[in-house]
């Protein structure tokens, strides 16, 4: 056991002098700490914990105890669990501590420098080492009690989010104004739902920074009208809704994640009313993950399910869609980087109106190669253009949205 038997009677002689340590150390720790740090029904407890931490301090040194083997006072251990379920930080109960530190500190040295006949400087260094241990050692187990309540608390918290999620997306009996009270999230407004998800490449601490940057971004690009809702589908996947001001373009949104070079993908999907347009736009934005998971690296970084509907929709029979496909592109309906480029070219010579020279603009490349690669489509694959384009347009979205059908066999 460490050895402060010199520091017993400063120990003693604090005893009489806690009331009013206690009494000013509440008082500064009020003015200090801020209000909204502490809630006023906490108050009490504050009070309690304080004078339980001074009271210990005092009897540790009174009674020769070893402050390594001193763990909290149960009314200071309650008291960090509350704090831990209200939100406060944990620095805001250190800080308390280290202010209790000092005042009891400049009492006690107080008291040796008024006593004659000692080493004044040995028994100020030997109260300044029993400080230190004593507080670390509270320090520790402070903050070890926080985080595992803070951990429970969390998980707890959303757990329930997650229970009144799922009651609004499948029950047909939710309470509304509950779950909006849970939630703090109103249904009687214009809904967004987004996904946004990382590679399987991305995992861990990196996975989550991602994530939570990535939700900065979309909700920067998007015209809110108010804080979204926020809910975990895995390790690397979130689910956003968001009140929204009207139609939403993707074009800023897609630039934003873009400039971030944050490794996510985003799918956005439709604009909704009330609590049927917030399970709809849950649904299609579900949709248009899938669908981009199912493109795999020819997707865009951000997916809108008005946009790509009509290939999220095509699920149900996947031999029928590569069926559809072959007979609309024959042979250039097959796996490889080079047909995947010829189909792109195609693709983006249809939207242009079958414009060369847009055509390569489009595609940074000079006109002569956009030519060269649609005499290969006409002449090599024998695809012809002269017809109506809806048919070819649409078996290449197939192509790219659901690439399965290329390597699928008959």
């Amino acid at each position: 056991m460490a050895a402060y038997g010199t520091l017993t009677w400063v120990g003693h002689a604090l005893a009489p002098l806690t009331p009013g340590i206690t009494e000013d150390l509440i008082r500064v720790t009020e003015q200090m700490i801020p209000v909204d740090d502490i809630a006023a029904d906490l108050g009490d407890m504050r009070a309690a914990s304080i004078a339980e931490n001074i009271a210990a301090v005092q009897h540790v040194l009174a009674d020769n105890i070893d402050p390594a083997t001193v763990g909290p006072p149960p009314g200071a251990a309650a008291y960090a669990q509350r704090l831990a379920r209200r939100g406060v930080p944990l620095t805001v109960l250190l800080r308390a501590y280290g202010l209790g530190q000092y005042r009891l500190l400049d009492a006690a040295i107080g008291l040796i420098l008024a006593t004659p006949g000692i080493d004044h400087n040995a028994r100020i260094a030997e109260l300044l080492r029993f400080a230190s241990i004593y507080l670390d050692r509270l320090n520790s187990s402070m903050g070890r009690i926080y985080e595992a309540e803070r951990d429970r608390w969390l998980s707890s918290r959303q757990a329930a989010r997650q229970q009144w999620i799922a009651r609004l997306l499948d029950s047909d009996d939710v309470d509304v104004p509950a779950a909006e009270e849970a939630l703090e999230y109103r249904l009687d407004r214009s809904h967004l739902a987004v996904e946004v998800w990382t590679p399987p490449t991305v995992t861990g601490a990196e996975a989550t920074r991602a994530l939570e940057q990535a939700r900065q971004v979309v909700a920067s690009a998007l015209r809110t009208a108010g804080r979204g809702l926020v809910a975990s589908t895995g390790d690397r996947a979130l689910r956003i809704w968001f009140p929204v001001e009207g139609e939403q373009g993707i074009d800023d949104l897609t630039a934003q994640v873009v400039a971030s070079g944050l490794p996510v993908r985003v799918a956005l999907g439709s604009l909704g009313e009330g609590l049927p347009g917030f399970r709809r736009s849950t649904r299609n934005a579900a949709r248009a993950k899938d669908l981009a998971v199912s493109a795999g690296h020819t997707a865009p970084p951000v997916s809108a399910y008005d946009a790509v509907a009509p290939f999220a929709l095509l699920t149900d029979d996947p031999d029928e869609l590569a069926a559809l496909v072959r007979r609309t592109l024959g042979a250039l309906a097959g796996a490889g980087a080079k047909k995947e480029l010829l189909r792109h070219t195609l693709d983006v010579f249809l939207t242009e109106g079958a414009s060369y020279s847009r055509t390569a603009r489009t595609l940074d490349v000079h006109r002569n190669t956009i030519q060269y690669r649609i005499q290969q489509i006409t002449t090599r694959y024998g695809i012809t253009l002269d017809n109506n384009s809806f048919d070819l347009r649409f078996a290449l979205g197939i192509c790219r949205w659901h690439p399965h059908v290329l390597t699928r066999t008959f």
